[in-house]
């Protein structure tokens, strides 16, 4: 019986290599790239290496410097083709920072994307009353303004690809009323309507748009958060 060496997995007859684990060409990505924002943890985490593990070339971000370095050393032992830069997202000059990182100095994006996912959010569950206005702005230029912005910056980059697709990370909190969390719902309901608009005026230049909206999901950032 022939071994199977780490690099690569037995699927069925074939034979392929550790980060391309298409099971069906209906579903590879080679050839592909992607942006994800937020990618070293949580939802953000788990697309970067599905899309990486489809065979799409990944650049994704993160505050962390630290996390990004580990994360980048575990996804290269993966085999994944997956690129990283230092960004927080909350501030504009440095969104614009990272589209340039992406469009010029990232030389297999070769100036186009395919895949943008807007994941990075943050949460501040609150009533209503109690929301500072430094809490406001946090939470609507993290979730909404972020995002906004991005997709501007994108826009071209994705047009140049051929084929675009835009997802954002929703919330359920954007399509359910809740008792709490009413800047976070608010921005999220936000998204889901933006990415209709972005579906609609963007359809001409062959780019897709669309949110999913999870409920609470297990990471570092919800874990402590008792609804």
């Amino acid at each position: 019986m022939k071994s199977i060496d780490q690099g690569e997995i037995k699927m069925g007859d074939k034979m392929v290599q550790a980060g391309s684990r298409c099971r069906d060409d209906r579903w590879s990505l080679l050839g592909m790239t992607a942006l994800v924002t937020g990618g070293t943890q949580g939802i953000g985490h788990a697309v970067v290496e599905e899309l990486a593990g489809l065979g799409a070339r990944v650049h994704t971000c993160s505050r962390n410097e630290a996390n990004l370095n580990a994360c980048l050393h575990d996804w290269e032992m993966k085999g994944f083709q997956v690129t990283g830069s230092v960004c927080d997202v909350m501030s504009r000059g440095k969104r614009v920072k990272l589209m340039d990182t992406v469009q010029f100095n990232s030389v297999q994006f070769s100036r186009r994307i395919n895949i943008l996912i807007n994941n990075v959010g943050t949460i501040i569950w609150k009533l209503t009353v109690d929301y500072t206005a430094e809490e406001f702005s946090t939470v609507m230029t993290t979730n909404l303004e972020s995002a906004y912005h991005i997709c501007q910056l994108a826009h071209p980059l994705l047009k140049a690809s051929g084929v675009g697709s835009i997802v954002c990370i929703s919330s359920i909190a954007g399509v359910v009323a809740l008792n709490v969390g009413s800047i976070y719902g608010a921005s999220k309901r936000a998204i889901n309507q933006l990415t209709k608009d972005w579906a609609c005026e963007w359809a001409k230049d062959n780019i897709r748009s669309n949110c999913v909206a999870p409920w609470c999901i297990r990471t570092p950032l919800v874990e402590a958060v008792t609804l």
